[in-house]
């Protein structure tokens, strides 16, 4: 629940205060109360209940939702409800007169009308979840294994990383794949100057830059510390180093701000690449890109 999204809600609070205005004048503005004998608790309670939980559902979905085409469609749809409900429910303190009898045989319509938009945005709702869960996804290549994921990144461990590279060697077809080691510079520094907290910080906001420089097919994983490896199928050697130098720039404008002192600080990264070979292992080609990038570190 977020409260601070009812300002940005104005014109839905707008729309919903006006449907239950219309309901109160038209109710007892056309009708005639009833005697207190005349009214059935039992009709009340039920009828009541109905409006009373269309109201939180609205209330809910204002403090759960930006503003958006799927929220306003969902929010003008129980609005539609709610107004049958109170009608239906009104009615059980009112008789109608003659000319306003009209109103308790079309009580149920704005009802009708209401779950048609509804299943209009809830249409639009699926869709918007699709595209969610294609970004939750992680552009990773298989199916997420909790067990493996690294808490503070998010990103896949070192393991799952290996399992994924003996996959791509033992596929059978030409495909090449690449292999990319990114190292943060000077974190140790970092993390004895601003703490593990930010430190922590850091690694998470590269982690996402990294995701957001991928392909879908591609994967990153936390490999150690501050060294990410990433594996790009059906990519060469050229084309990896020019991802990879993307991912630097990338880093390299990030302007982190410490927690404490507000200070900006900016990082770099180093980066290896290697190509798999047809006589390549696993451990052989971590280790070979990781040579590369200790004596890129120490040149």
């Amino acid at each position: 629940m977020n409260l601070s999204l009812l300002p940005r809600h104005q014109q839905l609070v707008s729309v919903m205060g006006a449907f239950l205005c219309l309901a109160i004048s038209l109710s007892f503005g056309l009708g005639q109360l009833k005697t207190w004998a005349e009214i059935s608790w039992l009709d009340i309670l039920g009828e009541g209940s109905i409006a009373l939980l269309s109201m939180s559902w609205i209330f809910f979905l204002l403090v759960s939702r930006p503003p958006g085409r799927v929220t306003s469609a969902l929010v003008i749809g129980l609005s539609f409800f709610m107004f049958s409900a109170l009608l239906d429910l009104f009615d059980e303190f009112v008789h109608y007169r003659s000319a306003a009898a009209i109103l308790s045989l079309v009580e149920s319509l704005p009802a009708a009308m209401g779950m048609f938009i509804m299943s209009y945005a809830l249409y639009q709702w699926h869709q918007e979840q699709l595209v969610l869960n294609q970004q939750l996804n992680r552009r990773e290549s298989s199916l997420r294994q909790h067990d493996q994921v690294d808490l503070i990144t998010q990103l896949y461990r070192a393991d799952y990383m290996r399992g994924q590279i003996d996959m791509q060697l033992r596929t059978k077809d030409d495909s090449q794949f690449s292999i990319v080691v990114l190292d943060i510079d000077n974190f140790d520094q970092f993390n004895r100057l601003y703490g593990h907290a930010d430190g922590d910080r850091v690694l998470r906001e590269i982690s996402e830059i990294i995701l957001m420089s991928l392909r879908k097919t591609d994967l990153a994983c936390r490999y150690a510390g501050d060294r990410f490896i990433l594996l790009l199928p059906d990519t060469h050697l050229t084309e990896a180093n020019e991802l990879a130098g993307q991912i630097r720039n990338a880093v390299r404008h990030l302007s982190f701000k410490t927690s404490e002192q507000g200070k900006a600080v900016y990082h770099t990264l180093t980066y290896a690449a290697e190509q798999a070979r047809n006589d390549d292992g696993v451990e052989r080609i971590i280790s070979r890109v990781n040579r590369q990038l200790d004596l890129a570190k120490y040149s």
